[in-house]
């Protein structure tokens, strides 16, 4: 009788073995590869936070980057009355930044420091995730693709909530895919404090609750336990607690009446979302054939991914006559998805040729992350130029300003740069700025962003004898262009332009009171 010897398979074959459709439902790892954990996320982390912190304070700020200054220095009380007119939605990232400048200042690089380092860490936990759903090497290419992409230099050196929300919902994935593998109370509720985080931080993030489902509900299909009743209980715990300013904020829905989902703000979509054309058609192309070639094998990770990349873009274009949430900085904690996926790729092709584990890891990072750094040079530099596209150079003007300014001048403000006094107001917050003639009550008295200004100049104004002009209208439009009908008359008969210098977006003028007769 001949006997058959039955060879042990080794453990890490079997795990090579096993299809990914099983990654969120894993038995609990041994401690070692919590070590292998932080080493693929160290790499991703440390590349984007060198890329960040290089030039960090060098671009000029922007609008909403004023904002952030002026709202996160305000008492709490004249913060608590802002929110109460406008950007209750960003309370808690306006909280954040108060107790930080508080503490480290408000230079460009302080108040942008937070976004950087929550972009490093948003990359490393990519790779993490990639190695949790495939393999390190997935996980290293995703972190590393991440890093390469023009907007994630773009808005890790921005002072606004973007970095925040893609760090909370990068968290909120892995927490869900631990609570899926070892499914404790403990975990549910820390995975449902991270989505609740990120749904403040930016409510917009609540659009991936759907990809979420989709993964519970395999879990569910696979194991037939009770999972989906605790996610549910998660997810209500993130609608509750977003619930206040999610009620608040739909009275303050005039602040982005201006987002548009027209075929132009469609088509030009893509290449705003990931800071480059070239870049967004390089990566979504590969995430696309990854998906396609992994769907089979690997369904419920792939239906994560392409969940949590395509249903909030599309939800907020068909919710759009309601919500207004069409916009590409709303919907940056998608990129991620899109880099797992790339990433997936990459790795799958180079594994196909190299039978080497370790070859396949180091070629797979190297081919795919490099294929996004060369095609993202261009978007690279637009990002980090000063000022950022399309927005007022309120620094260089200001610095003229600053240089020339004599005691007893006054300033006003004409066009869309009525809106560049919270521009003045931090580039000359160490130097001062003449008397603003033409407000009647402040900012901070009437609880908004902007001012209330006189009807009636000529009793502001007084007896000033020089006003500078700080003019948005474009270079051959009438630099009042702007101004309330009385307060241009009264500058057109009292007063006489007496130099100007232009600056990218903003025109500085200085108008000297004509002579009695």
């Amino acid at each position: 009788m001949t006997t058959i010897e039955v060879l042990p398979v080794p453990p890490r074959e079997i795990a090579r073995r096993a299809p990914l459709r099983d990654a969120a439902v894993r038995p609990r790892q041994p401690r070692r590869s919590r070590r292998g954990a932080v080493l693929v996320f160290l790499p991703s982390a440390l590349l984007t936070l060198a890329l960040l912190m290089s030039g960090l304070g060098a671009r000029s700020m922007w609008n909403d980057e004023y904002a952030t200054w002026y709202a996160s220095t305000l008492s709490l009380g004249d913060l608590a009355k802002l929110l109460a007119d406008v950007d209750a939605v960003v309370a808690p990232y306006y909280l954040v930044m108060h107790a930080w400048t508080a503490l480290a200042g408000d230079s460009e690089t302080m108040l942008r420091l937070p976004s950087a380092v929550l972009m490093g860490v948003a990359a490393g936990l990519i790779a993490v995730i990639g190695r949790r759903l495939f393999d390190a090497g997935v996980g290293l290419t995703a972190g590393l693709i991440f890093a390469g992409l023009p907007s994630v230099s773009r808005y890790g050196q921005e002072a606004r909530p973007y970095a925040f929300a893609i760090a909370a919902a990068v968290l909120a994935v892995l927490l869900l895919l631990r609570a899926l593998e070892r499914p404790t109370w403990r975990r549910w509720l820390l995975y449902g404090c991270c989505l609740t985080a990120a749904a403040l931080l930016h409510i917009v993030t609540l659009t991936m609750l759907p990809a979420h489902l989709l993964l519970v509900r395999r879990a569910l299909r696979d194991d037939g336990d009770f999972r989906v009743l605790r996610w549910a209980a998660a997810g209500s715990l993130a609608l509750t607690g977003a619930l206040p300013l999610l009620a608040k904020g739909s009275g303050q829905t005039g602040a982005i009446s201006w987002i548009r989902a027209d075929g132009q703000a469609v088509a030009q979509f893509p290449g705003r979302l990931f800071g480059s054309w070239q870049v967004a058609a390089v990566v979504v192309a590969a995430a696309l054939v990854a998906a396609a070639l992994l769907w089979s094998r690997q369904r419920g990770p792939v239906t994560l991914l392409l969940a949590w990349a395509l249903f909030p873009p599309v939800f907020c274009y068909l919710s759009f006559p309601f919500l207004h949430l069409f916009l590409h900085r709303y919907l940056l904690f998608t990129l991620p998805a899109w880099a797992l996926l790339a990433g997936a790729l990459g790795h799958f092709l180079v594994r196909l040729s190299h039978d080497n584990r370790s070859v396949g890891l180091s070629l797979s990072a190297m081919l795919v992350a490099a294929a996004v750094f060369s095609v993202g040079g261009p978007g690279q530099l637009a990002a980090r130029r000063s000022p950022v596209d399309g927005e007022p150079d309120f620094r260089s003007a200001a610095a003229v300003l600053t240089a020339r300014m004599r005691p007893g001048d006054g300033i006003a403000y004409a066009g869309t740069g009525r809106n560049g006094r919270r521009a003045f107001g931090y580039e000359t917050r160490r130097s001062g700025l003449p008397r603003d003639v033409l407000v009647a009550r402040t900012s901070q008295e009437i609880g908004e962003f902007g001012t209330r200004e006189c009807a009636q100049p000529a009793p502001c104004i007084g007896t000033t004898e020089r006003i500078w002009l700080v003019s948005t209208t474009g270079p051959y439009q009438d630099p009042l262009g702007g101004m309330p009908e009385a307060t241009q008359a009264y500058l057109r008969t009292a007063f006489t332009r007496a130099d100007f210098q232009s600056f990218a977006g903003v025109r500085l003028f200085v108008l000297d009171r004509r002579e009695s007769r």
